[in-house]
């Protein structure tokens, strides 16, 4: 009897050490539901923003950050898409949840928009191009029966509204270059100041105006402008002058 009592002493203990045991587990499975990680890309190694991240299970999608970063739900075992206009959709089976770092590679044959592509469009073109990805990329619906107008979250998801967005970009920052270009050409420059050459090159990379002061300036607040930075450009020295990059070269 003393014997019977006796396993049944040890048994119990094992019983509650097994369940202890257990408890810390299971809390810890439910604080692994988030998966953190950070995108980049494979050939300059750069966290890549924008990057939709979709869990296939659950339909659920995110976006990642300005430094690629991004947090989503996911459940073990879960597998997680990658997809970014011009790379290669990738995927991600969840086995653990430690950050990650996801690499996406360039997709050589898709077709993409690029600088060079929007600098050959005629600035009639280059309007209507304009309009047309503001369009495709906008985040708003108009509807007059739910109080007109809404945001769409599937929309701004989707991946057509990716592109136009990306491309949106880089059409603007095309028209406010040239709108720039316009106003502060070599020839004004020239007529105010006897900068020629390599020192007329720097000038103009070091004091290039805004896209915003450009558009409210007039003529004569423009010339003042280049009076008051040519006389900077005088003060600087050797070493200062050297570092002046181009912008294609930043």
């Amino acid at each position: 009897m003393a014997r019977s009592k006796y396993m049944l002493i040890i048994f119990s203990a094992m019983v509650l050490q097994a369940t202890v045991a257990w408890y810390p587990s299971a809390a810890l499975a439910q604080q692994n539901d988030t998966l953190r990680g950070v995108v980049l890309d494979l050939s300059t190694d750069r966290p890549m923003q924008h990057v939709e991240v979709v869990n296939l299970v659950t339909g659920k999608a995110v976006e990642t950050d300005v430094n690629g970063n991004f947090s989503i739900k996911v459940e073990k075992n879960q597998r997680l898409r990658f997809e970014y206009p011009g790379f290669r959709t990738d995927t991600l089976v969840v086995i653990e949840f430690e950050l990650k770092r996801v690499y996406l590679a360039p997709d050589e044959s898709s077709i993409r928009i690029d600088e060079v592509q929007i600098s050959a469009l005629t600035d009639n073109q280059l309007t209507k191009e304009i309009e047309r990805a503001r369009q495709e990329g906008q985040v708003a619906e108009v509807s007059q029966y739910r109080g007109g107008i809404r945001l769409s979250p599937s929309r701004w998801l989707s991946k057509e509204s990716r592109q136009a967005r990306q491309r949106y970009d880089l059409l603007i920052a095309e028209q406010e270059r040239r709108k720039i270009d316009a106003r502060f050409t070599p020839v004004l420059i020239s007529s105010i100041t006897p900068l020629k050459g390599q020192q007329l090159e720097l000038y103009m990379t070091k004091y290039r105006p805004t896209i915003d002061f450009i558009s409210s300036a007039n003529e004569e607040e423009l010339r003042l402008y280049i009076m008051d930075t040519y006389a900077q450009f005088k003060k600087l020295t050797p070493q200062e002058l050297a570092e002046i990059k181009a912008p294609e070269a930043e």
